[in-house]
C-alpha cells in the first residue's frame, strides 16, 4: 500500500543527479561504467541515477510502499537497486547537498525501483546536448518499500 508520495522537479547536470539516504557516504566518485550504462548505482545509501538531457529541469516523483509495488506500465526503461542506511531520502540536484525535496522512508533496508518515461523525446530534443530552463519531457518514478539487499536488476 502507497504510505506517501512526493513530487519535485531537479536539475540535473551532466546528465545526472543523487539520491542520499540519511547520512550516507556521498560516493559520486564511485559510479561504475555499468552503473552509468543501466542509469543507476546504489553504493550503500548513496544513489547516482542518469538523464537523457545534458541539464534541463526533470520531473520526479517518489512513492514510497509498505510492500512491493507493481511496476507502471509503459515505462522506458526500469532498473532495481538496494538502498541501504537509515533515515529519509533526499532528493538532490546535480551539486546541491540541500535536498529539493525528502521522503520518510522505513526503518531498514529497502529496494528502490526507478523508472524513465519520455526518454525517446528527450534524447531527440534539440537541446540535449545543452543547459537550459525548459522542463526535460523525460520524468522519473521511483518506488521505495522495504527490503532485504539484493543485487541490481
Amino acid at each position: 500500500m502507497l504510505t506517501a508520495r512526493i513530487s519535485t522537479v531537479v536539475h540535473p547536470w551532466y546528465r545526472q543527479f543523487y539520491l542520499r539516504r540519511g547520512e550516507a557516504e556521498w560516493a559520486s566518485d564511485r559510479v561504475t561504467a555499468e552503473g552509468y550504462d543501466v542509469r543507476i548505482e546504489a553504493i550503500d545509501g548513496f544513489v547516482y541515477v542518469g538523464t537523457s538531457m545534458y541539464g534541463h529541469p526533470t520531473a520526479v516523483r517518489v512513492e514510497v510502499y509498505d510492500t512491493a509495488p507493481d511496476a507502471p506500465d509503459h515505462a522506458d526503461h526500469e532498473a532495481e537497486v538496494p538502498l541501504l542506511g537509515e533515515g529519509p531520502l533526499a532528493v538532490l540536484s546535480w551539486g546541491d547537498v540541500e535536498p529539493v525535496a525528502t521522503a520518510e522512508l522505513p526503518d531498514g533496508p529497502c529496494r528502490l525501483r526507478a523508472s524513465w518515461f519520455g526518454v525517446a523525446d528527450a534524447e531527440a530534443h534539440p537541446d540535449n546536448d545543452l543547459g537550459g530552463e525548459d522542463p526535460s519531457p523525460e520524468r522519473l518514478l521511483f518506488q521505495v518499500w522495504p527490503a532485504a539487499a539484493a543485487a541490481r536488476v
